[in-house]
């Protein structure tokens, strides 16, 4: 069954059988049961009215009368006294067993069903005229039985009938939209990122319609950054492709001295570098948003890291007369991360903050640990960034430098960005042009000193 109109189909018909027939064999039994009560109630009432008639109509007129009775009403009865029996309408005496005749004679006053029959025998013990006589009254259920059974079926069929249709209506209801859905993913699958469903409402299907919108958006913004980021890929690996299939053309020829060889030379070399930190780079982010990224955490100094890294970037500060203040904490702090790839997000923030201060600026760090996470500020007196710019500096390629008078790749951010959410912490900018920037980034310290804690008692213990 392929198609979800024939399985609610088949689910419906199977639950109005099923619930049908549990109804139906409890309300039969309360129809027989009532049906019962009723034919006894009336059994007893003629068998009073067959005495009556006994004792009140003279014998010669009697057998007329009790004749008439059985033909107009609906039971037959007969009278037996002294072995004698008087047989009056339809009455189906053979039907009796002896067994049956042995229980009503024993039970007067009671009834009973035949057996594969709905013919119900009622018997008696008058006494008329100082003479004993047993009355056995029957009256047949079988067409009661058939008129409810009758009515039972119509009243089923009629349900059935305007169930199925109901049921119909509400199947298309369901089905129609997922319909829809089943045709919007198939172009969805052929790349058609605009296509969007519209359905309203609160129900699950309605929040099913609205999370494919919502798939099909960040689909089609994903696959707009794909493009972008081709692009810019693209243009990165263009532009000192160029330089330096330009100038090793310009190095062919014989006639340049050796002070322009040289130059043109280092010119090749500055550009091969800036390829082979680009493809490092974009290789370090994809293995970074990989969904399989481990840390190698350890226990470090942040102090003595931080400092490391200052001294790196000293030679670099130097070039630009630009002083580097580290307010260094009375205590040290230590941390638990991945001591490499922390390394790189202050390289590439110290960098950040020298490349893009004037020359005799001044770039500032410190670090406050607090109860629940540390705080590294990365300060600087350099350009600023404008409010556009800051909400997309972490955004792959981006740079708000459009002219690219200064040297980078805008992958940097990005890479700390996500080290930073790696060790579940969090980034903070604040900018304004002209007026500098301002780095933080905080590490949680629950999270940290939590591993630190196994770590020093690994150590104590060896």
């Amino acid at each position: 069954m392929k198609s979800i109109y024939g399985k609610l189909i088949i689910g419906f018909l199977v639950s109005i059988l099923f619930s049908f027939s549990i109804a139906g064999y409890f309300s039969l039994r309360k129809n027989a049961n009532e049906l019962g009560l009723l034919a006894v109630e009336e059994l007893q009432n003629s068998t009073e009215l067959i005495e009556d008639f006994m004792n009140l109509i003279d014998s010669d007129d009697l057998d007329k009368i009790l004749q008439g009775y059985a033909a107009t009403s609906e039971v037959s009865f007969y009278i037996e006294s002294n072995q004698q029996k008087y047989i009056y309408g339809n009455m189906k005496e053979q039907h009796l067993s002896l067994k049956d005749v042995e229980f009503l004679k024993e039970n007067i006053g009671q009834s009973i069903v035949l057996k594969d029959s709905s013919i119900r025998i009622f018997a008696k013990s008058i006494r008329v005229k100082n003479q004993d006589y047993i009355v056995y009254v029957q009256k047949d259920m079988s067409k009661r039985e058939m008129i409810f059974l009758d009515s039972a079926l119509i009243a089923v069929f009629c349900m059935l009938i305007a169930g199925s249709i109901t049921f119909l209506v509400i199947a298309d209801i369901i089905v129609k939209p997922i319909s829809r859905l089943t045709k919007a993913t198939n172009e969805l699958s052929k790349g058609n990122y605009r296509v969007r469903v519209n359905y309203t409402g609160k129900d699950e299907i309605a929040r099913l319609n609205r999370s494919f919108n919502q798939m099909a958006q960040q689909l089609a913004k994903q696959d707009e950054t794909r493009q972008q980021f081709i692009s810019d890929v693209s243009h990165e690996f263009q532009t000192p492709l160029t330089a330096i299939q330009g100038f090793a053309t310009i190095l062919k020829n014989e006639q340049l001295s050796d002070e322009q060889r040289q130059k043109y030379a280092d010119i090749i070399l500055f550009h091969s570098k800036r390829l082979s930190t680009l493809s490092k780079n974009m290789l370090q982010l994809t293995l970074l948003e990989g969904e399989d990224v481990k840390l190698e955490t350890s226990e470090f100094s942040l102090i003595e890291q931080l400092n490391r890294v200052i001294e790196t970037q000293d030679n670099f500060a130097l070039s630009k007369n630009i002083e580097i203040e580290f307010e260094v904490p009375k205590n040290d702090i230590r941390i638990v991360g991945d001591e490499s790839r922390l390394e790189q997000v202050w390289i590439n923030l110290i960098n950040n903050a020298i490349k893009y201060t004037q020359d005799n600026g001044v770039v500032m760090i410190h670090v406050k640990k607090t109860s629940k996470e540390v705080e590294v500020v990365i300060e600087d007196t350099g350009v600023g960034m404008s409010k556009e710019a800051i909400s997309h500096i972490f955004e792959r390629f981006y740079r708000q430098d459009k002219s690219r008078s200064v040297e980078g790749n805008g992958l940097g951010l990005s890479i700390v960005k996500r080290i930073v959410d790696l060790h579940h912490g969090r980034i903070d900018v604040v900018s304004r042009e002209e007026g500098g920037s301002r780095f933080t980034v905080y590490l949680p310290q629950n999270k940290t000193f939590h591993i630190s804690d196994k770590l020093m008692k690994k150590e104590n213990h060896s």
